[in-house]
């Protein structure tokens, strides 16, 4: 997820990512990512408003992203 400031990737695994792709409301916590010298941890939520949406939010309140799951790039990695 490209947000203008920083690039934000999530990885998750098959399993899951069909959850998502059927609807299902799935909860991830990201890597976590520097903001201003301080660890921040990422939550990606899937599906928790209508359905095809994603959420990116941080343990302090920062609003990350709120977008369309049609608008996200998918690369699919080799085992």
């Amino acid at each position: 997820m490209d947000y203008g400031f920083d690039l934000h990737r999530i990885c998750i695994t098959e399993t899951t990512f069909a959850q998502i792709q059927t609807g299902w409301p799935v909860t991830l916590q990201g890597q976590g990512f520097p903001v201003e010298g301080v660890m921040e941890v990422d939550e990606w939520d899937f599906n928790h408003r209508p359905v095809g949406t994603v959420h990116v939010s941080t343990d302090t309140g920062r609003e990350v992203f709120e977008g369309s799951l049609g608008d996200a790039e998918v690369d699919v990695l080799g085992e």
